[in-house]
């Protein structure tokens, strides 16, 4: 399981209209809430993130592990 980042807004809601995804809740992560997010997605199977993930392509800007 991955997290999925995006850029900015204009990308994440890009990916929203062009899946189906349902329950998906974009948020904003900052660094205020940062910490809390990658506790949430690590309790929840989270390996790690893709940036910028295009379902189209099935290709991403950017991956992280999560540690």
């Amino acid at each position: 399981n991955y997290l999925l980042g995006f850029k900015n807004a204009a990308n994440a809601r890009k990916f929203m209209q062009e899946t189906n995804i349902e329950n998906a809740e974009p948020r904003m992560v900052v660094t205020a809430n940062q910490d809390n997010f990658l506790h949430c997605a690590k309790a929840n199977g989270a390996a790690g993130v893709l940036v910028d993930y295009d379902p189209g392509s099935r290709e991403y800007a950017k991956a992280s592990e999560l540690y």
